[in-house]
Formats: C-alpha cells, structure tokens, sequence
C-alpha cells in the first residue's frame, strides 16, 4: 500500500530499511555517547531537542523516504518542531501503566472537536524489536480519527483491535499524532533505541528548542535550514518565501 494511503487509512505507515546499516551503526553511536554523558548507567533516557547534540541526528531531517510522506500529509511549510531521543534498558517487573494517548498535549484541550492532524511523527528505531517485549510500539489502527478512547479499570489492558509494531533497526515508522499508541516495556535483553522527529506547520511554535548554533544551521542545506527552523522572520512562516520554504520547490511537493 501507498504510505499516503496507509497513513490516511490506518493513521501510520511503515518504511522497512529506511536507514542503511552504516547510517544505523552512527546514530547508534551517537545515542550511546548522549546516553552515557545525560543519564546514570543502565538508566533510561527521555532526551527533548537532541538534534545539535550530534551531526548524525541531523541526517534524517530530510530523509528521501520518509520527507515525501511528510510532505504529502501536511504541505511544504513544514518544520521539526519537536523531537526526542529514548533509550529504554531492560525493566523487569514493571507494574502495568495505562500509556494510551495521542501527541499534540495541549492541542488535544485547547481544540475542537473533531481534531486536526496538525502533525505527524517520524519514529527512527535504531535497535531491532522483534518481540512485544522488546518495548513495541502498540498502536491502534484507524483511532486517528478518536477523539477520545475509554480507560479500563485494568491499566495492563490494551484497547481492542491494538496491536505490536515488530520492526527490525532501520525502519522509519510515520504517524499521525492523532493516532493512540503506546510504548511496550522492555523485558528482552536488548536496550531499546528510537529517534524521533515530529513535524508541522512552521506557523505552529516549536514545543522545544533544538539548541542549533548559528553555525551549524550555516552549514545545513537550504531545506535542512528550513526543517531546522530557520527562516527570514515570523511574517515568513506565514507568508514564506523561497528563502523561507526551499522545499516548496521540490518536484514532489
């Protein structure tokens, strides 16, 4: 199936071996090095704004089979305006969580019914999870368009119809922030590593600051700079220009 499509249809859409293995192996790199420097040993790590932290976590911004699908659900004007880094060890014994929710956090209270997509989430998985236990992303197909989704009693139940997304290390997963989902725990013997890139209108204020020099946006291309942030102005995130939004001029658009 067309990603397009199955984002529409089932509100995420899977990009088997998005990432060569050589690519893998440096942003696995340089998730070990923030893991080691930003959290005690064997500890998990929920890192906001990761990308000045490292080069390679630059590198996926403008990715060649995940952009495209970014691009045909919300336009050109688009920009990263939020992303975070997660390494999850092993946890055994963890009592159960009810971790079902859409992103958006604010824009899930603030507006009306029904909500808009406003964006969507690029998920890089940088380790193999090959089992529920390997910390999976559960997700329910089609709830995008859910405003709400009924709590049990029980917070180890999973709504009907939820299900694990197995995915071998290199595989991008696109969603809709709309979408219900959760994260599994990790009870295998593999540290879980994802990145991940969320995207949407540059008229929308960045939920975190991405912490780039001056000089390293410098050094981006005219489309990286854009899907960093920068811009000529706030009036060019409205009304941007050709400086403001290069990737308009893509054939794709």
């Amino acid at each position: 199936m067309d990603p397009l499509e199955a984002l529409d249809r089932d509100g995420f859409a899977v990009v088997a071996d998005a990432l060569p293995r050589d690519q893998v192996t440096a942003l696995v790199r340089a998730v070990d090095r923030v893991w080691r420097e930003r959290s005690l040993p064997g500890e998990p790590l929920h890192q906001l704004a990761f990308l000045g932290l490292d080069d390679a976590f630059l590198e996926p911004l403008d990715h060649p089979l995940v952009l495209p699908i970014v691009v045909g659900a919300l336009g050109w004007n688009v920009f990263v305006y939020h992303c975070h880094l997660d390494v999850h060890p092993p946890l055994r014994a963890a009592a159960p969580v009810w971790g079902w929710h859409q992103d958006g956090g604010r824009q899930n209270v603030d507006l009306e019914s029904p909500r808009p997509r406003l964006s969507v989430k690029a998920a890089y998985f940088l380790t193999d999870v090959a089992t529920p236990r390997h910390g999976a992303l559960w997700v329910l197909p089609g709830s995008q368009r859910r405003d709400t989704l009924p709590r049990p009693d029980d917070p180890a139940a999973r709504p009907p119809g939820a299900g694990p997304l197995l995915v071998r290390a290199g595989t991008a997963v696109v969603f809709d922030r709309r979408l219900w989902h959760a994260r599994g725990e990790n009870e295998s013997d593999v540290v879980r590593k994802v990145l991940f890139y969320a995207y949407t209108y540059r008229w929308i204020r960045p939920r975190d600051d991405a912490g780039l020099t001056v000089q390293t946006l410098a050094a981006l291309t005219p489309v990286r700079r854009q899907l960093a942030g920068a811009g000529t102005g706030t009036f060019g995130h409205w009304f941007p220009s050709a400086e403001d939004a290069p990737l308009r001029a893509l054939a794709w658009e």
